[in-house]
């Protein structure tokens, strides 16, 4: 088995993980039931599938939660779990530093994708 197919197979078995991090995200901080839009999650969604850089991501969501776009306990958690899905992509890339940062983005983008799904189930449903 290649190395990347390696690392597909180790972040496949990190999914449960994940989706219960976004989940807890959503019902813990009450998302659903806060001053927050769909839209402003896609858009976090979206630079996340268009960039690398975490930082940007950082940066973004200090930018919304400073417009009162992303409420403060939310942008403060998802910034959270982003540290901690730092920590898995670690164990994923074993010390290889190049692939750390494509995990970890993966790992991130992964995330905000069950995150908008499960505030939009609590949203709607």
């Amino acid at each position: 088995m290649s190395a990347e197919a390696k690392v597909l197979q180790q972040i496949e078995h990190s999914l449960d993980d994940i989706v219960r991090k976004a989940e807890s995200c959503v019902t813990g901080t009450r998302a659903a039931s806060l001053d927050l839009e769909e839209s402003q999650l896609r858009n976090l969604q979206n630079l996340a599938s268009a960039t690398d850089s975490v930082l940007a991501l950082e940066n973004f969501i200090g930018y919304q939660m400073g417009r009162k776009k992303i409420p403060a306990e939310v942008g403060r958690q998802i910034l959270e779990d982003m540290r901690e899905l730092s920590q898995m992509a670690e164990q994923i890339a074993q010390k290889d530093s190049a692939l750390l940062r494509r995990v970890w983005m993966e790992l991130i983008r992964l995330y905000l994708g069950f995150l908008v799904r499960k505030f939009v189930a609590e949203r709607k449903g």
